[in-house]
C-alpha cells in the first residue's frame, strides 16, 4: 500500500503503476497530466444523483441520494429502513451496483468458502439447464420418465441391441425419448450440485439451520419456493437476466468459481464508474464505426490498476481496507474522447416501435392468440455532426405499450389497449428518483405489499410501485415526453416516458410490453440521461416538493398514500427532440381498439363502462401542462 500521503483526502488520487506500485498525487496535477479520475468512494453516485448546486452555489439536496447510497452499501432496504443484520442488497439487476467496500467484503467472504469443485462444475455443465417441474407435478413426472425408460429397455431387448445408444442408432424414431430420459437423469444429478452450491453460497439453507421460523423448508430435489428464492438471489447477485429458473445463464454462473463471478461483478461496477468519469455513452450497441468505449475504457482502467484478474483484484483489496473507500479515488490514462464529443451536442432520440399488434390477444373461445414479433422496439440516441449526418451513439431494446389489465370505474378489471404515441415529441424535463402518481384506474392489488416488520408480516402501501425507487413504475430516472405547446399554449403531456425499469423481462422477453412507456434497464437509463444532461444546455430545478395524499380500501384495511416529492428535476432548454416511429403494424386491426374489453372467463354484471371522454388536469410535469390521467408506464 502507498505510504500515508501529506495531500488532504479531498485533493488526492491514487496512481498505480505496473499494477501494484502505488503513489498519491494531487487531483489538479492528475487532471493536468491527462489522467481521468475515477471515484472509488462508497458515496459515489451517477451524475443524476450527484450533489447539484444553484448558480449561486447553494446545495440542492436530492431526497433519494441517501437511500441510493444506503442500498449500494448494504445499509438500507428499498424503503430506506435499516437493513437487517446479515442481509445483502443484490441490486445490480435493478441498476444499483455494490459499493467497492461491499465488493471487498464479498471477495473476503467468498474467498473463504469451498463451494466450487471441478467435478461438480462438470456435472452442472453437462446438464446445461434443469427443466422446471412444479412440486405438485414431481411424482407424475417421475412416473412418466420411469415409464419411458421401461419402454426403451423393452424395445432394446426385443431388438437384441446391447445398449440403448446402439438401439437408437438402428431405430432413430426412439431418439427423442432417449434424449428426454438421459436429460432428466443428468438433471437429477445436476440438481444435487446446484443445491450444494446455493447452500454453500448462503442462499439455500439446510432445514433447521440459518433459517427463520417463518421460512419454508426446502425439499431436496424439488424446485419449490425456497429454491426459487435462492435462484432469484443468485441471479440478482450476478446480474443474470433470466426468469427465476435454472436456465443456461444461471447454470453457467453456478458452474464458475465464486471469485470468478465476484470479479465479473467488480468489473461491472468499475464500468459504471469509468463510464461516468469519462462521460461517455458509446457501448458498441449502435454498430457501425462507433466504438465500444464503455468496454475499451473499462478494460484499460482495469489493466492499469492491476484489476484485470481475480488475483490482482484480491491483492488490491488486501492492500486497501474497507475504510479506504471513504475517500479513495484513482487516476487512469484513457484515450482522447471522440472528436464529435463537445460540451453542447446536437442529440436526439428515435424510438422504433418494431412489430405492433392491435388485434385482441385472445380468440372467440378465450384461448390466447399468438402475436409473434420479429422486430422488437429499439431506442437509439443520435448525434448530428457538423455535416448534418445523424450518427447513432447507442441503440438499446426497449418496450412499447400493448394489451394490459385496467380497473374501470365499475371496480372490475378489463383489458385495455395502452399504446405508445407515434410522431415527434420533446423531452423538456428529466426527473431522477421519479414518483408515479397512480390514477384511480390502477388495480388496488398492485398498491399493497406484504413486508416483514420485526417477526410479523404486515401489509403496507407498496411504494416499490410508486417510487422513488429502483422497483418503481418509472425506475430510477425518467424523461417526460411532451408535445410542445404553440401560440402560448402549454405543452401537452400524454403520460408517455422513456424511463428506467426493474422489469427486465418486459424488455428482453418475447411477450414483454409496457403500458405505453419506453422502458430501459435502470443502469442504461442512468447512462443515457447522465450523458444527455452533461451535453445539453440545462438547469437543475431540484426537488419537486408536493403534498399528495390518497386513501383507499383494500379488503378490510384502509391504506394512505403520501407523496412529499415528485422527484429531482432537470430541465433542458432547448428540449431534446424525440421521434417515435410507427413500426410495422401486424394482424387484421390497423388501428388501436378503444375502450374496455372483458377478460375471458370473468363474469361481469353488465357491459363495460365507457372511457372518460375528457382528460384530467393534474399538477406535476411541466408546470401548467394539461395531461391525461397518468397511466402505469
Amino acid at each position: 500500500m502507498a505510504p500515508a500521503p501529506s495531500i488532504p483526502d479531498d485533493r488526492r488520487v491514487l496512481v498505480i503503476e505496473g499494477g501494484t506500485a502505488e503513489h498519491w498525487i494531487d487531483v489538479a496535477t492528475a487532471e493536468a497530466e491527462g489522467y481521468t479520475v475515477v471515484d472509488f468512494t462508497d458515496d459515489w453516485t451517477p451524475f443524476i444523483f450527484a450533489e447539484q448546486h444553484t448558480p449561486a452555489g447553494e446545495l440542492l439536496p436530492n431526497r433519494y441520494r441517501r437511500v441510493l447510497m444506503g442500498l449500494a452499501n448494504d445499509r438500507l432496504d428499498e424503503d430506506g429502513a435499516p437493513l437487517p443484520a446479515g442481509q445483502k442488497n443484490y441490486l445490480e439487476l435493478y441498476g444499483i451496483f455494490p459499493s467497492l467496500s461491499v465488493l471487498r467484503a464479498r471477495f473476503v467472504e467468498d474467498g473463504a468458502r469451498t463451494c466450487h469443485d471441478v467435478a461438480g462444475a462438470a456435472v452442472i455443465a453437462a446438464a446445461e439447464t434443469i427443466s422446471y417441474v412444479s412440486p405438485a407435478g414431481m411424482r407424475a413426472d417421475d412416473a412418466r420418465i420411469a415409464r419411458l425408460r421401461r419402454e426403451l429397455e423393452d424395445a432394446r431387448h426385443h431388438a437384441h441391441a446391447k445398449t440403448l445408444a446402439e438401439f437408437v442408432e438402428r431405430d432413430p424414431r426412439w431418439a427423442p425419448k432417449l434424449k428426454l430420459v438421459e436429460k432428466r437423469a443428468a438433471e437429477k444429478v445436476a440438481m444435487t450440485e446446484v443445491e450444494r452450491r446455493l447452500g454453500c453460497e448462503g442462499f439455500l439453507h439446510a432445514p433447521g439451520r440459518g433459517r427463520a421460523k417463518t421460512e419454508a423448508v426446502h425439499q431436496t430435489g424439488v424446485y419449490d419456493d425456497p429454491m426459487r428464492l435462492a435462484v432469484r438471489q443468485f441471479q440478482q447477485k450476478h446480474m443474470i437476466y433470466e426468469s427465476n429458473y435454472l436456465r443456461r445463464g444461471t447454470m453457467t454462473a453456478l458452474g464458475r468459481p465464486l471469485l470468478a463471478n465476484d470479479h465479473a461483478s467488480f468489473l461491472r461496477a468499475l464500468r459504471e464508474r469509468v463510464v461516468s468519469a469519462a462521460d461517455i455513452v458509446e457501448d458498441g450497441s449502435a454498430g457501425g464505426n462507433i466504438k465500444n468505449l464503455a468496454d475499451e475504457y473499462t478494460t484499460l482502467a482495469a489493466e492499469q490498476l492491476g484489476l484485470a484478474t481475480v488475483e490482482g483484484t484480491v491483492a488490491f483489496f488486501h492492500r486497501h481496507p474497507a475504510t479506504d473507500f471513504a475517500h479513495l479515488r484513482v487516476a487512469v490514462k484513457l484515450p482522447p474522447r471522440p472528436s464529435y464529443h463537445s460540451a453542447q451536442m446536437d442529440l436526439s432520440i428515435v424510438i422504433d416501435r418494431g412489430d405492433v399488434w392491435y388485434d385482441l390477444p385472445f380468440d372467440d373461445t378465450g384461448a390466447p392468440r399468438p402475436q409473434p414479433r420479429k422486430k422488437y422496439p429499439q431506442l437509439s440516441l443520435y448525434m448530428r455532426d457538423g455535416h448534418g449526418q445523424q450518427i447513432p451513439l447507442c441503440r438499446w431494446r426497449t418496450t412499447v405499450g400493448g394489451w394490459r389489465a385496467d380497473q374501470a370505474p365499475d371496480g372490475y378489471e378489463y383489458y385495455r389497449y395502452k399504446g405508445s404515441d407515434v410522431g415527434p415529441r420533446v423531452i423538456r424535463q428529466v426527473v431522477a428518483g421519479p414518483v408515479w402518481v397512480a390514477p384511480e384506474s390502477t388495480p388496488l392489488r398492485t398498491l399493497v405489499k406484504t413486508k416483514q416488520v420485526g417477526t410479523h408480516p404486515e401489509r403496507v402501501v407498496n411504494y416499490d410501485e410508486l417510487g422513488p425507487g429502483f422497483m418503481s413504475a418509472y425506475g430510477l430516472i425518467a424523461g417526460y415526453f411532451v408535445t410542445p405547446g404553440v401560440n402560448g399554449r402549454p405543452d401537452f403531456d400524454n403520460g408517455i416516458r422513456a424511463h428506467g425499469s426493474s422489469e427486465y423481462l418486459s424488455m428482453y422477453s418475447a411477450n414483454g410490453f409496457s403500458h405505453g412507456c419506453h422502458r430501459l434497464p435502470n443502469h442504461l437509463a442512468i447512462r443515457l440521461y447522465s450523458f444527455i444532461l452533461r451535453h445539453r444546455q440545462m438547469r437543475v430545478v431540484g426537488d419537486q416538493a408536493t403534498d399528495i395524499a390518497r386513501q383507499f380500501l383494500r379488503d378490510d384495511d384502509v391504506f394512505e398514500i403520501r407523496i412529499p416529492s415528485r422527484g429531482y428535476a432537470y430541465v433542458m432548454d432547448p428540449p431534446l427532440p424525440v421521434n417515435v416511429l410507427e413500426g410495422e403494424i401486424e394482424g387484421v386491426a390497423k388501428e388501436p381498439i378503444l375502450g374496455y374489453v372483458p377478460k375471458p372467463g370473468v363474469h361481469y354484471p353488465g357491459p363495460p363502462p365507457p372511457l372518460e371522454d375528457s382528460p384530467e388536469v393534474r399538477a406535476g410535469g411541466v408546470p401548467g401542462a394539461k395531461t391525461e390521467p397518468e397511466e402505469r408506464p
